[in-house]
């Protein structure tokens, strides 16, 4: 059995007139970037992918050029650096880095509260870079610095500053060094990381199965489409000195005509989530065909992900021992090899995020995973344009069913009113730019290129697409706005005053959801749960989404004396339900179907799951609000709900809350 992996890596462009605001690309590079390669370098005999979008490529080379100023990077060099600017930065890298340096959240305290020191912004500067070094990258200068622990000098922002800089160079080189020696891989993808079907023409997103509404003829520039592919080649060109073999189209968008502007483009492979393969055939996959390399028109080949072993990558394997979850990953791999040969398992998710959750970063996961790969009689690894030359069985590919790696639809970049809105807002900017580009002189004109490619980046739309924090939100709307406010400009426009406001409306409000169900396992009448807090299980992913959810929608809310949990279920019943509270104490509720009822906490699984759990059980005295979130125990994988976040609620009184 032919094991294939690839981690794909991709920031969307922070750079505003040169500027980099943000410590994205820095952290990801110390984190990510840099240490996945150096890892990959321990195990020679490992065959992997990694697929670099071109907007990285060049985020990395012009902050190591001088092209770009990074802010986070020139914090070091700065002699003044504002308090507020450090709490943007600070607030903009994940939980996970201020575990491994608790006095960051004192300083953070201190100067939020105004009690701060020039010594205490000084060391937090410091702080915040070291946390974003990756326990593999960290040597004995840095080190030394992390043992200090305060009073930093300017001796020791002067040699992390020189060590970013080395490794933000290096991180490129590596990776080319890597492809050299045949070990790795390395793919790409259209240059801004667009949605390729959704250029080419967004009515395409009407062919998927989808419930929202698509306008018609919302927006269709296929040449654009091929202008991202030719340019996301061209940067890999200047880096790797090559033509890219294979693509990973951004997100895993997929369709018939992109297959064919990748064959124009002469790529040999590209790759997509199982279930697109499955929607295509009309049927569930058999492992046959799941592991199969698929040849379209009998010119590119189609891999097709492992979506159930990916995920286990992305979400599940984080909450177990890395080493254990390792083994339990290969044990599963191995499972399937017996009795197979001349078959492929490709195993496709971003190289990034996931670790942020893991408990040692992914490194013993990776470190033991590798290892045992290494060793296995069984496994081989492969690059995917190696695999093009083995014994792999070929099947023939007439079409494919339009889709992405999140499944057979467009949702999470069309379809909701925000992104409906981006789109035609970026229709019209285009037509603009249609009807002046042959007037530019030629600098202009690539300017203005280069401004339309980046305003269909994928990214902005899916902010307007998916509930999330209203600060990202602001952050990616502005970063779109920007993009086709330079479309304007470059043409020689002003741009439109509408620009001048958010293009979603970001209200929010502390809701206050009193309710007095009954207890009874169905909806009793249609205000019953009304005015509680209604979740979209599915919508509180992001990248990684479970393959399957039992748990389909969550509503919650209390009366005076009790809180109310009510969960919308598929027929499935061999599941356990765990609810976790943390306040003051730690407190935890588990259900099963047919399961004791036991006071406290009273439940009625029919139709729906309703349960109550009085106040006094889960609220000390004094507090009004709770955080909680719910584990669905299937199959020995824990699915928790939000996944790296907790649900709230405040807890009012009845004559706070009102409906008309």
């Amino acid at each position: 059995m032919y094991l294939s992996i690839l981690w794909h890596m991709h920031q969307p462009c922070y750079a505003i007139n040169n500027i980099v605001n943000t410590p994205t690309i820095i952290f990801r590079t110390l984190f990510n970037y840099y240490p996945m390669a150096i890892l990959s370098e321990k195990f020679p005999s490992v065959k992997l992918n990694f697929n670099l979008t071109p907007v990285l490529i060049k985020q990395i080379e012009n902050i190591s050029d001088g092209v770009y100023e990074d802010r986070f990077l020139s914090l070091l060099k700065d002699t003044d650096v504002e308090a507020k600017q450090i709490l943007m930065m600070a607030q903009e890298l994940p939980p996970c880095l201020f575990k491994r340096v608790p006095v960051v959240n004192i300083l953070i305290e201190k100067i939020k509260s105004s009690s701060y020191s020039r010594e205490d912004i000084s060391d937090i500067t410091v702080l915040l870079h070291l946390m974003c070094f990756h326990p593999l990258i960290i040597d004995d200068d840095i080190n030394q610095i992390f043992k200090k622990g305060r009073h930093f000098d300017n001796e020791d922002k002067k040699l992390l500053l020189n060590k970013e800089k080395n490794i933000l160079k290096g991180t490129l080189i590596k990776y080319r060094e890597l492809m050299e020696t045949g070990q790795v891989e390395v793919s790409t993808s259209p240059m801004m990381h667009p949605i390729l079907p959704l250029l080419y023409n967004t009515d395409i997103a009407k062919q998927t199965k989808t419930s929202l509404r698509i306008p018609d003829g919302l927006f269709s520039y296929p040449e654009d489409a091929c202008m991202q592919i030719a340019e996301g080649i061209k940067t890999y060109q200047g880096i790797f000195n090559r033509q890219p073999y294979g693509m990973w189209p951004s997100e895993g968008g997929i369709s018939n005509e992109v297959l064919n502007l990748f064959l124009e483009h002469h790529i040999q492979w590209t790759a997509t989530d199982e279930h697109l393969l499955a929607e295509t055939l009309s049927k569930p996959l058999t492992e046959k065909e799941r592991y199969n390399i698929w040849e379209y028109k009998n010119s590119i080949s189609v891999f097709f992900r492992d979506h159930h072993i990916s995920d286990l990558i992305g979400f599940s394997y984080q909450r177990m021992d890395e080493k254990k979850a390792a083994i339990n990953l290969f044990e599963y791999i191995n499972g399937l090899s017996e009795g197979r040969t001349n078959q492929i398992v490709s195993i496709i998710l971003d190289g990034e995020n996931p670790w942020d959750f893991y408990t040692n970063y992914g490194t013993h996961f990776l470190s033991t995973f590798y290892e045992m790969l290494t060793n296995s009689k069984t496994i081989k690894t492969t690059t995917f344009s190696e695999a093009l030359n083995s014994d792999i069985t070929r099947t023939k590919l007439e079409r494919i069913s339009p889709g992405s790696w999140m499944g057979v639809n467009f949702d999470n970049w069309i379809g909701k009113e925000p992104a409906n809105k981006a789109w035609s807002i970026l229709r019209d900017a285009r037509k603009t730019a249609k009807e002046k580009i042959d007037t530019l002189s030629e600098e202009k004109k690539q300017q203005l290129l280069q401004y339309i490619m980046l305003a269909e980046s994928s990214d902005w739309f899916w902010w307007y697409s998916l509930p999330a924090d209203k600060e990202i939100k602001i952050r990616f709307d502005m970063y779109f706005r920007n993009s086709i406010r330079k479309i304007y400009e470059t043409a020689g426009f002003q741009p439109p005053e509408y620009l001048a406001f958010p293009v979603e409306q970001y209200i929010t409000e502390d809701i206050l959801p009193y309710i007095t169900p009954s207890i009874d396992g169905k909806v009793t009448h249609f205000y019953e749960w009304h005015t509680a807090v209604e979740v979209d299980v599915f919508s509180l992913w992001g990248t990684f989404k479970p393959v399957e959810l039992p748990v389909k929608k969550i509503f919650y809310g209390y009366d005076d004396n009790n809180f109310y949990i009510r969960l919308d279920i598929s027929d499935e019943k061999d599941i356990e339900i765990i609810i976790s509270f943390f306040n003051s104490y730690k407190k935890t509720f588990s259900i099963k179907h047919n399961g004791p009822v036991s006071e406290p906490l009273y439940f009625v699984w029919g139709d729906i799951i309703e349960i109550m759990i009085p106040k006094k059980e889960i609220l000390s005295e004094g507090e009004d609000v709770i955080f909680f979130n719910i584990t669905i125990k299937k199959n020995g994988q824990d699915i928790v709900i939000p996944a790296t976040d907790y649900f709230k609620i405040r807890f009012g009184k009845k004559e706070e809350n009102w409906i008309v």
